[in-house]
């Protein structure tokens, strides 16, 4: 009887053999970045686009940052330190936890799917919650994993029911706190109660990429949570406060043993020797964090304050975007705006068919962004609006 899978570089009499994708694979739809100011202005054919889909900060990186950049370029041609000693001895000294709970990443996102990687199998699953950062769901799939869903409550993860959703084939729970998209965040007495309730062999990855912008006061610091011995990994990225998203550097915080099992599944190299450098010498410039920090207070309150006035919906946010609701598909307001030079993010990919997500930029940028909206269907039905906010 012929093989099955016919060996060999011989196609068989039938014809050639097809490699066959996973079922799996093929289901995933690939993630959609914000469209690059470059790509706009080549389709455009116009200059000065402003970018406002990305959730960077408009400041860009830190002085010290550059000038570590600048002077690590001339070892480009040397492989880094794959460990990145200096840059997790540092984060060692700020976070007060031993060297060897902390794992570099190519930035946070990088770190899920080692997570991902490292912890889930066709019998082991995660939960996600629902309109939550893309990335986990498609590293949950990308591993052939079961996902449950949990739907948002008031445009924030539900912990509660979220804790209730773990079975005993559950690994891990993902949590973006704040939510990207809605900006929203999980408070101190909601993630004591769900570390209460959650089965105590789920580990729970709290993605903390935009906590530098958060003011609330009752907004946690869940490496309190590792140092009390619970099971957590805390993902942080240098890409939004500290202006490096080009590097692509972050890292995880977890128990010992978490980090042993991710850095032996890690890519040797993962962090290349610029953004090593850089990282490192962002993480010295506090000032440039409290710029920025400050920036992103004013601007924000600008931001809502206008959008408010004009009787347009989104929700309140504590990180430095904000989901707006549209009156029609997000993707034809999205068009609109490009075609006026302002690059924004709908989110129908995200489950909200009719919204889109515009980040905080600098004052000039923002009054663009709002200058071109007057000019889409949400503008117009704004200001036919009476009750104009989400609560």
């Amino acid at each position: 009887m012929a093989p099955a899978h016919p060996r060999g570089n011989q196609a068989p009499a039938g014809g050639i053999v097809k490699f066959r994708v996973p079922g799996h694979l093929l289901k995933i739809a690939p993630y959609v970045s914000g469209k690059p100011i470059e790509e706009a202005e080549r389709q455009l054919g116009m200059r000065q686009v402003v970018k406002l889909a990305s959730n960077e900060n408009p400041l860009g990186p830190s002085p010290r940052a550059l000038e570590a950049i600048r002077e690590g370029a001339g070892r480009a041609h040397r492989y880094p330190d794959s460990q990145g000693h200096d840059l997790r001895h540092a984060l060692s000294g700020r976070l007060h936890l031993p060297v060897d709970q902390i794992v570099l990443g190519n930035g946070s996102t990088e770190l899920v799917e080692i997570l991902s990687k490292a912890f889930l199998s066709r019998e082991r699953g995660a939960v996600v919650a629902d309109q939550s950062f893309i990335m986990y769901s498609i590293a949950v799939r990308a591993m052939g994993a079961p996902l449950k869903l949990v739907a948002l409550k008031d445009y924030r993860h539900d912990l509660e029911a979220m804790a209730a959703a773990c079975r005993d084939t559950t690994a891990l729970v993902y949590i973006a706190n704040p939510n990207n998209p809605t900006g929203t965040h999980v408070t101190r007495a909601a993630f004591d109660a769900y570390f209460r309730s959650v089965p105590r062999h789920v580990l729970t990855v709290v993605d903390e990429a935009y906590r530098d912008y958060v003011e609330a006061p009752d907004y946690p610091d869940c490496l309190e949570d590792l140092r009390n011995g619970r099971n957590v990994v805390v993902l942080r990225t240098f890409s939004k406060i500290h202006g490096l998203a080009g590097m692509r550097i972050g890292y995880a915080a977890t128990v010992k043993e978490v980090a042993q099992a991710l850095d032996g599944v890690r890519s040797p190299f993962n962090t290349s020797v610029l953004a090593q450098a850089a990282a490192r010498a962002a993480l010295d410039d506090v000032h440039h964090v409290a710029l920025s920090k400050a920036e992103n207070s004013q601007e924000a309150t600008f931001l809502g304050t206008e959008l408010a006035r004009r009787g347009v919906r989104f929700v309140p946010s504590v990180a430095n975007f904000f989901l707006v609701f549209t009156p029609q598909k997000g993707e034809e307001v999205y068009q609109a705006l490009l075609r006026l030079g302002v690059i924004v993010r709908p989110m129908e990919a995200y489950g909200f068919d009719r919204a889109i997500r515009v980040s905080v930029g600098l004052r000039t940028e923002n009054e663009r962004f709002l200058d071109a909206l007057d000019h889409t269907a949400v503008g117009a039905s704004g200001r036919a609006r009476k009750s104009y906010r989400v609560s």
